[in-house]
């Protein structure tokens, strides 16, 4: 039922999230091409990879690149870029992400970018990546992380609620590292940034019904008066932005 939820809603904004500037800056794309030591020699499979941005860059780079999503809409668009621009080593499928439609050790590099807020079985989905990567393979996330001040974190976990409905749960860093530990992947890089936001142009790149709309602007309301949130949610340049951190790790498939 979950999992049917996220397809319909990332169908409805499947547009908004492939136009939005985070979707297609490609240099955060290069940032994790390099941070992953990606080389033109590997074959990778982004998965959950929407509108396909990030596999379109990665193809130019790879030996060949394969999307996966569960939004049909979001297939669409990626292979309507993909056609216009000519790319060969490239396919997408449409697929639920917790049965990947792929063969045991089919990539040497699986990855997964912005997307496991949105899992209701994080371990399952990372596990599937695990066995679609070759021994010796990469496996890497990047996601948004979990706040360390509680009251910080239950404040933004009911924002990103209201501004997408697909929203699950924001990982820990310590529940992504062991993702990686429990699945006996060995975490060969980690690092974690924070980076500031633009609320309007966020809250954008979903879709709200009416009553979220409604709701979000009150808690953005009170938020800004809340002498707790003020490092995190604040004007400059009278645009409103509030800060996010963002977590990557890589790690390698033990060889048996």
């Amino acid at each position: 039922m979950e999992n049917q939820i996220v397809k319909e809603q990332f169908n409805k904004q499947a547009k908004k999230f492939a136009d939005w500037a985070v979707t297609r800056n490609t240099a955060q794309m290069k940032g994790y091409y390099d941070f992953c030591e990606i080389s033109p020699r590997d074959t990778l499979l982004d998965v959950a990879c929407g509108p396909g941005a990030m596999t379109v860059f990665m193809a130019h780079h790879v030996r060949s690149a394969t999307g996966v999503d569960i939004s049909d809409n979001e297939i669409e668009i990626a292979n309507n870029v993909a056609r216009q621009l000519g790319i060969a080593n490239i396919q997408f499928d449409c697929s639920d992400v917790e049965q990947l439609p792929y063969p045991d050790n089919s990539f040497s590099v699986v990855l997964c970018k912005a997307a496991f807020h949105h899992f209701v079985q994080p371990v399952k989905v990372f596990n599937e990546m695990k066995r679609c990567c070759m021994q010796g393979g990469k496996v890497s996330i990047q996601d948004i992380a979990a706040y360390d001040d509680i009251y910080v974190d239950e404040y933004f976990e009911t924002f990103e609620k209201l501004v997408d409905i697909c929203h699950h749960r924001t990982l820990q860093e310590r529940e992504f590292a062991q993702l990686f530990t429990n699945a006996d992947i060995d975490i060969t890089d980690q690092f974690m940034l924070t980076v500031d936001l633009s609320v309007d142009e966020y809250l954008e790149h979903a879709v709200q019904d009416k009553d979220g709309r409604l709701a979000l602007e009150k808690l953005i309301k009170d938020g800004i008066k809340d002498p707790r949130l003020k490092e995190y949610l604040f004007y400059r340049d009278d645009q409103l932005f509030f800060k996010r951190n963002v977590y990557l790790i890589v790690g390698q498939k033990k060889d048996k």
